[in-house]
């Protein structure tokens, strides 16, 4: 019988945040088959040491224009150490932080194969939130540049699929891994009479719901123009919000009335979709939304943005409704749900019956087919070179 194939799975995500890549990584863990042996490498405020995950504690820096985040300077030579001593033969690089560059360059220094997956369109959301566009196009550069020297680079939907083709990645290195769902974790069985009577919510007063980052981003500003209009239509709902941002304080401003609860652990948060009437995610940066099939496999209909990659995670007049960039297709959508209990239990049911179809066990058989091709594959093609005066550099 021959031995596991061993990967490490670099991310600058530890396990200590709450976002759609721990999700992912944590589900990669949770399904690998016999054949394969998977650890997550990363850097951390607190180590940790366990078979699947090794957290190297380091100190901490602001992420640019995230600043209340922080990513950690990686620990380059214990890495490597760690790596000739799980015997790894594949690296899998998940980010473009420094994480993200220690992962290649000790794949360059023990002569591993690097495969990629693409999680976060930075290039927009540098752009969004300096203002420079200059600065969006650097990042989207830079971002090529990494992700050319992975001989396979996983994306999360066609629509990043088409991104990174149209940004210069040649198409044959790129291959789709689709997103899925817990849906035991995720079940409408959790709705909860006492949190909705808390929510001083009810059947003439359900509540509209976001989950994610609050940020511009993630077109969190069109939330207090879609609830003053539906205000000035009469339309009673409650709008929760979860998550934290750097738009929080702006949000709760424009939105007095509305709830909003920060970061919540699994649980309570399955509880809150559960509790909710219907989901809304404006997002038009997002590669995938974990957020769109969570809120889904809680019976859930969600409404999202026509762009990015929420669409391809719901299906469009059944589970719920793409609307157009304007604010005025939210508020009519929304507004058909809120006031029509029918339609949302009819949709609310087969988004639950597609979220079942969306099983993290059949979504992840690409990316390890990916690891059991990577160590069979050719050495990848020169990578671009990197734009401006910026060279890449070991991490010491």
């Amino acid at each position: 019988m021959s031995a596991a194939t061993s990967v490490a799975v670099f991310t600058d995500n530890d396990f200590e945040k709450v976002n759609g890549v721990t999700t992912a990584l944590t589900a990669v863990l949770a399904h690998v088959p016999d054949d394969l042996r998977v650890r997550v490498y990363t850097a951390s405020r607190l180590g940790a040491d366990r078979p699947d995950y090794l957290a190297l504690p380091s100190w901490g820096m602001g992420i640019p224009f995230y600043g209340e985040m922080q990513m950690y300077w990686p620990p380059y030579r214990a890495f490597v150490a760690r790596l000739r001593r799980d015997r790894v033969d594949v690296i899998h690089l998940t980010t473009p932080g420094p994480v993200g560059l220690a992962a290649l360059a000790a794949a360059r220094h023990l002569r591993l194969p690097l495969v990629g997956s693409f999680h976060t369109d930075l290039a927009a959301y540098t752009t969004m939130l300096s203002g420079r566009p200059a600065l969006g196009t650097f990042m989207q550069r830079y971002m090529r540049w990494l992700y050319g020297h992975c001989e396979r680079v996983l994306v999360p939907s066609a629509a990043t699929q088409a991104l990174l083709t149209a940004s210069g990645t040649p198409s044959r290195r790129i291959g789709v891994w689709a997103r899925g769902v817990d849906t035991e974790r995720f079940t409408p069985d959790l709705r909860s009479a006492e949190v909705r009577a808390q929510w001083r919510a009810n059947d003439r007063r359900p509540v509209m719901l976001y989950v994610g980052r609050v940020s511009k981003e993630k077109r969190v500003d069109q939330l207090p123009a879609l609830h003053d209009a539906l205000v000035r239509l009469g339309v009673d709902h409650r709008l929760v919000v979860v998550g934290e941002g750097p738009w929080r304080a702006e949000l709760s401003r424009r939105c007095p009335d509305a709830l909003c609860l920060g970061t919540l652990g699994r649980d309570r948060l399955a509880e809150v979709y559960a509790s909710a009437d219907l989901f809304v995610f404006p997002s038009t940066t997002d590669t995938a939304g974990n957020v769109v099939l969570e809120a889904q496999a809680s019976g859930l209909p969600v409404l999202v943005s026509g762009a990015g990659g929420p669409r391809e995670q719901m299906l469009p007049d059944v589970t719920g409704a793409v609307c157009a960039d304007a604010v005025e297709a939210w508020v009519v959508q929304a507004a058909r749900l809120l006031t029509d209990p029918g339609r949302r239990r009819l949709m609310g049911a087969a988004a639950r019956s597609y979220a079942r179809s969306r099983r993290w066990d059949q979504a992840l058989r690409p990316l390890y087919d990916t690891y059991r091709r990577a160590v069979r594959m050719p050495e990848a093609e020169p990578a671009p070179a990197l734009p401006g005066r910026v060279r890449p550099r070991h991490v010491a």
